[in-house]
């Protein structure tokens, strides 16, 4: 196995190996910014500084939550592309009691009926949302 070709191929297969030895050390630490490193490391990589730069940043602490659902990306500064996911709820039918909620102005029920009419006939709710969120508005506003 002291042949050329299988001398080449192993060199190739090392130069590689080094080559993408930033993407490899991200994905293997589960980097939150792994694709970002990698993408840039295939692209710039052969510059030498870019290189360098994605191996120290694959190498740099990953900030690490405190609390067990939190995700370990966003707050350091570090990681670009992964932020803490915030869960919210969207309930259509929590209002405030009508003795809490100010009444609307016309001219702001016009307007939110104008947006209503517009989002309709964009696509984007469908004629029953249509009517419900009519209804809502003209009742707010009495």
């Amino acid at each position: 196995m002291n042949d050329p070709e299988s001398n080449f191929l192993l060199l190739v297969l090392v130069a590689l190996a080094i080559f993408l030895m930033p993407a490899l050390v991200a994905f293997l630490r589960r980097h939150p910014n792994r694709w970002v490193i990698f993408l840039l490391n295939v692209f710039l990589g052969a510059t030498g500084i870019v290189w360098f730069g994605c191996l120290i940043w694959a190498f740099k602490a990953i900030h690490i939550a405190a609390a067990p659902n939190r995700s370990n990306g966003g707050e350091s500064g570090l990681n670009l592309t992964a932020n803490d996911v915030v869960r919210i709820r969207f309930d259509e039918g929590a209002r405030l009691p009508p003795s809490l909620a100010p009444p609307l102005r016309a001219d702001d029920v016009l307007v939110r009926l104008e947006r209503l009419k517009k989002l309709h006939d964009d696509g984007v709710i469908d004629a029953e949302q249509f009517g419900r969120m009519r209804d809502a508005a003209l009742s707010h506003s009495s």
